[in-house]
């Protein structure tokens, strides 16, 4: 048996001061056969290739509700490799607020002379970094809004 391991990861913009990303990696184990057919054996990976850049495009497309392990995709890998074994997919977790996030609001902060605590606790966080992308996000937007008043 030979082990193929393919995968794909790529990072878009969510033009929230942020971006969210993605990788895909799917392992199958094929017959040793086709390393005497390397048309066979180039046309598996290319596949395996496809199916995870389309896995990869789906999830990054999908609503940004924060991604859990209980709506990560798995595809069946029977018609792959014959031995039924599925191949996950694995999605990333809560994206938290980034660090440019983090500085645009501190320096909002600063510009407005708002108490970082004051920010921390409307929040509901203890630190900046516990705060979603989009809970930054919106602060920003707030922080923003707050200066054409």
């Amino acid at each position: 048996m030979i082990k193929l391991n393919v995968g794909a990861c790529r990072k878009v913009s969510d033009n929230h001061y942020g971006s969210k990303g993605g990788n895909v990696n799917i392992e199958v184990e094929v017959d040793s056969s086709l390393v005497g057919d390397s048309a066979k054996l180039q046309a598996h990976i290319r596949h395996l290739f496809e199916l995870a850049r389309r896995s990869l495009t789906e999830e990054l497309q999908a609503s940004n509700e924060p991604a859990s392990i209980e709506n990560s995709h798995h595809h069946d890998g029977a018609n792959l490799n014959g031995n039924g074994a599925s191949n996950a997919v694995s999605v990333a977790p809560t994206r938290f607020a980034t660090e440019k996030q983090i500085l645009c609001i501190q320096g909002l902060a600063r510009k407005h002379g708002i108490p970082v605590p004051e920010l921390l606790k409307q929040a509901g966080v203890r630190v900046f970094n516990d705060m979603s992308v989009r809970q930054a996000s919106a602060m920003i937007e707030g922080l923003k809004g707050s200066s054409a008043n």
